[in-house]
């Protein structure tokens, strides 16, 4: 299968260094960081669900999967859920909560290139090792299923196969899509397009509570900390966007 996950280096990126606390990456901060463990997923109570009927449809197979075969685990924020270089022997799905996927390049730069959030599969498109590592942005809890299960079901199960296929086609659009508003756009359009993002299929028109930070945002869109904040403002004072908080928006018009 080929992998469609690799990050796009951002062009003519601004020059930035990442905090020495986060070379290397480690898997916790501390230790009451880590994960919980695993949970048989059926041993739990799920989380409350704002998942529309049409969402669990779109892709049924994949989520009777989980729902037969997965773990929950806990993840407190800034946890490591997976680190680049470890087996790819799992296959997560986010039920709440988000997820940061980075890399760090030779010259310490932090590309963060998606934010899993619910609903989201993580290491779909690795094979043998991750090719990055996957934090906690707050608290996040997902469920797993490892390799050998999903292998087994794609072999006898052609819808699932297609619905994988379909996700493979999603992630590669999505990476296309970022790639050309950071080749094309300037800051504050490339900021514009990630809220919109982030708060498309939201069922009311309040505010929406951003859980990363100005420099996630900003190693995500390949833009330092202050231009991500100053690309805040600029939409704010175009009447764009209203804020009632730092981290709170709603989108205008």
């Amino acid at each position: 299968m080929t992998n469609l996950s690799v990050p796009f280096a951002s062009p003519a990126r601004e020059s930035r260094i990442v905090p020495t606390g986060r070379l290397p990456m480690i898997r916790t901060k501390k230790s009451d960081n880590r994960s919980i463990g695993p949970v048989r997923h059926d041993a739990v109570r799920s989380a409350p669900s704002v998942e529309t009927r049409e969402d669990r449809n779109k892709h049924k197979h994949l989520n009777a999967l989980f729902d037969q075969s997965s773990f929950e685990q806990h993840f407190q924020p800034e946890s490591t859920i997976l680190l680049h270089g470890d087996p790819a022997d799992t296959l997560y799905q986010v039920t709440s909560g988000t997820v940061r996927c980075c890399t760090i390049d030779a010259d310490g730069l932090r590309q963060i290139f998606t934010f899993a959030r619910k609903g989201d599969l993580i290491g779909i498109s690795d094979m043998d090792t991750w090719h990055f590592t996957a934090e906690a942005v707050d608290h996040v809890v997902v469920r797993s299923v490892s390799r050998p299960i999903l292998e087994q079901a794609l072999a006898v199960q052609i819808s699932l196969r297609e619905e994988v296929r379909e996700l493979m086609c999603e992630l590669l659009v999505r990476r296309e899509r970022q790639l050309l508003s950071m080749i094309s756009k300037k800051a504050p359009e490339r900021l514009l397009g990630f809220l919109q993002d982030f708060s498309a299929n939201r069922s009311n028109s309040g505010f929406v509570a951003l859980p990363m930070s100005r420099r996630d945002i900003g190693d995500h869109l390949g833009m330092t900390v202050e231009t991500a904040s100053r690309s805040f403002s600029d939409l704010k004072n175009r009447g764009i966007i209203e804020m009632n908080t730092p981290e709170k928006f709603r989108l205008v018009g």
